[in-house]
């Protein structure tokens, strides 16, 4: 009899989609940066804490989405952050002042995004894959690259065409035709629901390898992972990665530009650390499965390093291949952390609070996030320069790793599981 066709997989691409649209549009804010600086002549850290105040309440709402996804299932949730997203930044496109750019893209949009982030997939895809958990997670995560290279060149093609306006509001658009239907009509929480086990084996239903998409192990509860080492190391890491990734991202554009580069160019060449984005959190995703979490994360740092490096000696009479060989090295190498932190916080606290612990060790990624995007335009601000401020970022890689470093010490000595 042949094996039923496995519906983790479109779980698996709506997921893509999601990240895609999520964090592809949240990237695309590197060009609408470089726009407003100019309509508004805000310095760079103030153009800067508008994604500042979108990542800190991203990362305030985090443990609520994650408590709503244990609760409500994703069928209710990822719809309704669809549509607060997608009216975020159609709202956006009418802001006049800093305020209300604050208010639009700084919370409303954020909390949509909250909805539709790193919490919700990784925890509804660690219910559906289980032995291939970090592949599956670093194939969602390419939509991020996807996002990333439609997204960034298209709003640039936009706000070069018809404003920043225009733009905000064609984006919010996509995302409120594209997320909220395939969600609201196709989104499962559990296989349980469609009759089918974890990557859809053909296991007995109480086979003692499987527990609802879990590795057998204690049932984690929110206070007990709270008390745990593994949650404060990840945690950690989270608020490393968060700032790493911020500082470049924010500031890849405007530091391009700042070198004499054309804005489309800039916008292109942000669009092949996307493109790489792609290749990569497939690669370290199967990597980290097939290695072990540590050893695949520690090498994507170094070719995390080697780009930042490479991005940092950007100038003037530099050899244009520069900034393509940057935009591909750090493209592959950043993109690990999605696969990376989603599956290890997936092996160890895997269950049906997942969500809800996935919520609360976002808080600290969201920071983060806030931090880096605030902290790249401040130093430019004092030293008229990016490098100072990539610098910052390459530390930050660093420590992201030795957390996982640490945390998979502590699970070797505690909860040997897959993916180890």
């Amino acid at each position: 009899m042949p094996r039923r066709f496995y519906y983790g997989y479109i779980i698996l691409f709506l997921c893509f989609v999601n990240t895609m649209f999520a964090r592809g549009a949240v990237a695309s804010f590197s060009v609408f940066y470089v726009a407003l600086l100019e309509d508004f002549h805000w310095s760079h850290a103030v153009g800067a804490s508008v994604v500042s105040l979108n990542s800190l309440v991203y990362a305030s709402v985090s443990p609520g989405v994650g408590y709503l996804f244990d609760r409500l299932g994703p069928r209710a949730l990822m719809p309704l952050a669809g549509l607060l997203m997608g009216l975020g930044f159609v709202l956006s496109g009418f802001g006049h002042s800093l305020w209300e750019l604050y208010l639009f893209y700084g919370i409303l949009a954020a909390v949509g995004q909250g909805g539709l982030g790193f919490v919700t997939q990784s925890a509804l895809l660690s219910a559906w894959f289980v032995r291939r958990r970090a592949t599956a997670i670093g194939l969602a995560s390419a939509g991020q690259g996807f996002g990333i290279i439609a997204l960034v060149p298209l709003a640039q093609f936009w706000i070069a065409r018809a404003g920043w306006r225009t733009a905000f509001m064609l984006v919010g658009a996509f995302i409120l035709l594209a997320v909220i239907p395939l969600n609201a009509i196709f989104q499962r929480r559990t296989p349980a629901l469609v009759g089918q086990l974890p990557d859809g084996a053909g296991a007995a239903v109480d086979d003692p390898n499987y527990r609802g998409g879990a590795v057998a192990g204690p049932e984690w509860t929110l206070g007990a992972a709270l008390r745990s080492a593994p949650f404060w190391t990840i945690a950690c890491g989270h608020l490393a990665l968060g700032t790493a990734l911020f500082i470049i991202y924010t500031h890849f554009v405007a530091h391009l530009v700042e070198q004499g580069f054309e804005k489309l160019t800039a916008a292109f060449l942000f669009g092949i650390v996307g493109f790489m984005r792609v290749v990569g959190t497939f690669v370290w995703g199967y990597a980290s499965d097939v290695l072990g979490r540590a050893p695949a994360y520690g090498l994507s740092i170094l070719v995390a390093a080697a780009g930042i490096l490479a991005i940092a000696a950007i100038g003037a009479g530099m050899p244009p291949w520069l900034a393509y060989a940057a935009a591909v090295v750090y493209g592959l190498g950043h993109s690990a952390g999605n696969p990376t932190y989603g599956a290890v916080i997936g092996d160890i606290f895997a269950g049906k609070n997942i969500g809800t612990i996935f919520g609360f060790l976002e808080i600290t990624f969201g920071i983060g996030m806030a931090i880096g995007s605030w902290a790249g335009g401040a130093i430019f601000d004092v030293s008229g320069s990016y490098r100072a401020a990539f610098m910052l970022s390459l530390a930050c890689f660093v420590l992201s790793f030795v957390a996982i470093q640490a945390t998979a010490g502590w699970r070797r000595k505690n909860a040997p599981a897959i993916g180890s």
